[in-house]
């Protein structure tokens, strides 16, 4: 196990020193290509505030000493940005607690609703009420994160009050508040996933339902309830698992940034959203660069506790 986890944070290594190249190229060598939209605020700048950039990330010298200017900055906190802030990494680290908040509490509630879910239509396989959760987790994964967002906002927390209208409340100060605060935006970005794990750990619970050894646990006298949640399931939750670790990726970088926007949370995506309006490229480059620092552990992370619930998929054995 040491080896595959020195392994796979080698590759978590690479990867994000890989995004990082991406980002610069992407959001930062494109726009300074045209003299008038340069860093300082792009085409809202001043000749002032782009001389300024010039200096500080040497805009006149070669990609490659950019990129290490760039990098340097945002990783030693001495690169700022145009809205305010006087660190792009203090910013992000100020931000990165509420985006953990959203993300964390939608995948605990669409994994959990959706593991809930599919052992209720394995234990009732064919009858009524496998038919009714089959349906609606299909209903709930074709409405997009963003027009439910949309939906909920208006008439929950804009028009009728009964969720908060905009705000976070940490949760080291209140957790209670912070709870309420963050439960219309769990839900918003829960839903569709939730239908989507119900299916995926439906159609995995019937596929091991069959193998030799359910068959075995039942033969030794063992009821339908324990084999499915002790045997069953251990196995069933795997590919969900590996697949939310494709999804978190979204999280961060897709819907946490219209979530936050939507319901006011001062999160990384809608500094990301303020960052793009005010094409502020110090920022934006140093965000992609810290949030692919992210998914990649987490991506570790979960491989990880995937091999240790199932052995069989870890490379080194």
């Amino acid at each position: 196990m040491s080896a595959s986890v020195i392994r796979r944070l080698g590759w978590a290594l690479i990867t994000a020193l890989v995004a990082s190249i991406v980002a610069f190229l992407l959001f930062w060598t494109i726009p300074n290509v045209d003299p008038e939209f340069q860093l300082g605020g792009g085409v809202r700048g001043t000749d002032e505030t782009r001389a300024e950039a010039v200096e500080e990330y040497g805009l006149d010298e070669s990609l490659p000493v950019q990129y290490v200017r760039v990098m340097t900055g945002i990783f030693d906190g001495s690169a700022s940005c145009f809205q305010g802030c006087d660190s792009v990494r203090s910013a992000f680290f100020d931000a990165l607690p509420v985006t953990l908040s959203l993300v964390a509490g939608a995948a605990v509630l669409s994994i959990g609703g959706g593991v809930f879910l599919a052992l209720v239509c394995v234990r009732f396989k064919g009858r009524w009420p496998d038919r009714v959760v089959s349906t609606a987790a299909t209903a709930a994964y074709s409405v997009p994160s963003l027009v439910l967002s949309a939906v909920l906002w208006a008439f929950l927390a804009q028009k009728w009050r009964i969720f908060p209208y905009e705000g976070y409340v940490p949760l080291t100060e209140d957790p209670a508040g912070w709870a309420w605060h963050l439960l219309l935006p769990w839900i918003a970005a829960a839903l569709p996933f939730m239908g989507a794990y119900t299916h995926i750990v439906r159609t995995s619970l019937l596929q091991v339902s069959e193998a030799d050894w359910v068959r075995t646990a039942r033969a030794k006298g063992l009821g339908e309830k324990t084999v499915l949640r002790s045997h069953m399931l251990r196995n069933a939750v795997v590919p969900p698992m590996n697949i939310w670790g494709l999804d978190f990726s979204h999280a961060f970088g897709g819907f946490a940034l219209y979530v936050e926007v939507i319901f006011g949370l001062p999160g990384i995506g809608a500094f990301m959203a303020s960052s793009l309006d005010a094409l502020d490229l110090a920022p934006i480059v140093g965000l992609a660069t810290f949030i692919a620092i992210v998914v990649v552990l987490v991506s570790v992370a979960i491989d990880i506790a995937a091999a240790r619930l199932d052995p069989r998929i870890d490379g080194t054995r």
